[in-house]
C-alpha cells in the first residue's frame, strides 16, 4: 500500500470485524491494514470490543418498564387529552367542499369521455374558435356569424 492512499473509514473497519464486507473489499482492507500503522490498532481495538461484548451474559429484565413509566406519568397529574367530538356544523364546510369537488370532477371527466357532448360536436363547431371574425366583431352577413347558417 502506498503512502498516498487514504485510510479507509472507521465504518469499513467495523464492517470487516462484523464480516459484512464483500470479498474484494475485504482483501483490499486487509492489505491496507497490514501495512498501515494507523488502521492496525483500530482493527485490533474493534476485534477486542467485539470479543468483550460477546463474552457478556444475556440479561433478561424481570421488570416491566412500560408499566413503571405509565404509572409515573399518571402520578404527575397531567390529564389525558380528551378525544374531540366533531359537531355537524364543524364538518359541514369540508363535506360541502368534497361534494362540490366530486361533482365538478364528475362533470369535467364526463366532458372528456369520447361520445360526450363536447366530443360529439361536428368538426365545424369545434373549429369555430379559429374563424376570421374576431370575438365581438361585426358580421357582414348572418350566415357568416352563425355556425348553423341560419
Amino acid at each position: 500500500m502506498s503512502s498516498t492512499e487514504k485510510c479507509p473509514r472507521t465504518e469499513a473497519i467495523s464492517a470487516r470485524v462484523d464480516n459484512e464486507l464483500v470479498e474484494p473489499a475485504r482483501i483490499a482492507l486487509d492489505a491496507h491494514v497490514a501495512g498501515c500503522a494507523i488502521c492496525a490498532p483500530v482493527l485490533a481495538e474493534f476485534r477486542q470490543l467485539r470479543a468483550t461484548f460477546a463474552a457478556l451474559p444475556d440479561v433478561a429484565p424481570n421488570v416491566d418498564f412500560a408499566f413503571l413509566v405509565d404509572r409515573r406519568i399518571a402520578a404527575t397529574g397531567v390529564p389525558k387529552p380528551k378525544r374531540q367530538r366533531w359537531r355537524w356544523w364543524q364538518l359541514a364546510p369540508a363535506t360541502l367542499g368534497a361534494a362540490l369537488s366530486l361533482s365538478l370532477g364528475g362533470y369535467l371527466g364526463g366532458a372528456l369521455v369520447l361520445g360526450s357532448q363536447v366530443a360529439a360536436q361536428p368538426a365545424a363547431l369545434q373549429m369555430a374558435a379559429f374563424t376570421a371574425i374576431p370575438p365581438g366583431g361585426l358580421c357582414p352577413a348572418l350566415q357568416a356569424c352563425n355556425s348553423m347558417g341560419r
